[in-house]
């Protein structure tokens, strides 16, 4: 029988060490660099959390085939994410007293920085990214490309540099140019890979009526425009939305970067295709293959068991119209002491392609 388990490092013992706990969430994004998640902790619990510690949460199951010295063979786990605490939060009523400990993945405090620099020589985006996040702790290990037998995927940059702020943003503007994404992994490291990768045959599926308990679409027009323009270095890419009858515009300033113009393109098509916010939520069972999937795995080095972002899995949801590949920009888990689930955002591949 798979569990869900939450694990807190000690300092004193130098390991993560399991914790009880009455309900838990992770969030993965597309969207968003780090993880977040938070636990809600009973009062016993407490003095082994601190702001920023780090906690883990992870998933169990005896077909797991790692780590299973840390649960006497029982299980195998999987960390499904790894947060540095941002904050702890305690609230006392007459007969109960909350507490809620919430985190997000170590490139927080790249994210949070703000700071003057330039990495000259034409560098690729990965050496760029792992020299970056060197100064804040990471190995290059920490900062790798997907599929890791590819090596560096990633292409040459002419020149980067930042006055005073984030980095981020010129990172992930780089990586759109290049036709990639960066997101953090389930250690907290960083790794850079294509979008929409497929699910190989490890047997991940998303069908109403076997798997999905409450199919939700939803449109929004709220950040739409009707033109996007994309700025840099002299040249600029303009890009119309025929879906958005307004007279909105946009226009994006990239400053600093040489980019040629089919890249500028690509940005303000992208730009265009997100900001549409056409998506399908589901509600799964579980938080990806069920125990007979994973057992028929034969071993799960190197192989992904949950939902995560940037999947491209096959989708059958009559009631919403669709029988296609979707990719999943959003992934948020939850679980109690009895029950776990996930909900997952489902969009059209092209807005991240």
């Amino acid at each position: 029988m798979s569990e869900v388990a939450v694990a807190v490092w000690s300092s004193n013992q130098h390991k993560f060490v399991n914790v009880s706990y009455k309900r838990v969430m992770a969030r993965k994004s597309l969207d968003e660099i780090c993880h977040y998640a938070e636990v809600e902790i009973p009062e016993s619990e407490r003095s082994l959390f601190h702001k920023h510690g780090i906690f883990q949460v992870r998933y169990l199951s005896p077909y797991i085939t790692e780590g299973r010295g840390e649960y006497n063979g029982k299980y195998g786990y999987h960390p499904v994410t790894t947060v540095y605490i941002d904050n702890v939060d305690e609230e006392t009523e007459k007969s109960s007293h909350g507490i809620i400990v919430s985190g997000r993945s170590k490139a927080r405090d790249i994210i949070d920085s703000k700071w003057s620099d330039t990495i000259l020589g034409q560098p690729t985006l990965l050496q760029i990214l792992r020299k970056i996040a060197g100064e804040f702790g990471f190995d290059n290990d920490d900062v790798i490309c997907l599929p890791t037998t590819a090596g560096d995927i990633t292409k040459t940059v002419n020149s980067f540099s930042w006055e005073n702020e984030s980095p981020w943003a010129k990172l992930l503007t780089i990586a759109d140019a290049q036709g990639l994404i960066i997101t953090s992994n389930q250690l907290g490291g960083l790794y850079i890979t294509q979008p929409a990768r497929g699910t190989c045959d490890w047997g991940f599926a998303i069908e109403e009526g076997v798997n999905v308990r409450h199919p939700r679409r939803s449109e929004s027009g709220a950040e739409q425009f009707h033109t996007y323009t994309v700025k840099a270095s002299g040249g600029k890419a303009t890009v119309t939305d025929p879906t958005c009858p307004n007279k909105r515009k946009l226009t994006i300033n990239l400053t600093e970067f040489i980019i040629d113009r089919d890249k500028l393109l690509r940005r303000a098509k992208t730009e265009m295709l997100r900001r549409r916010e056409d998506k399908i939520t589901c509600t799964l069972s579980g938080w990806g293959l069920t125990e007979a999937q994973i057992k028929k795995l034969g071993g799960t080095y190197h192989k992904e068991i949950f939902w995560e972002v940037n999947l491209l899995t096959p989708v059958k949801l009559p009631s919403c119209k669709v029988n296609a590949n979707m990719l999943i920009s959003q992934v948020e888990y939850t679980a109690d002491s009895s029950t776990f689930s996930c909900d997952v955002t489902l969009v059209k591949p092209e807005a991240y392609r």
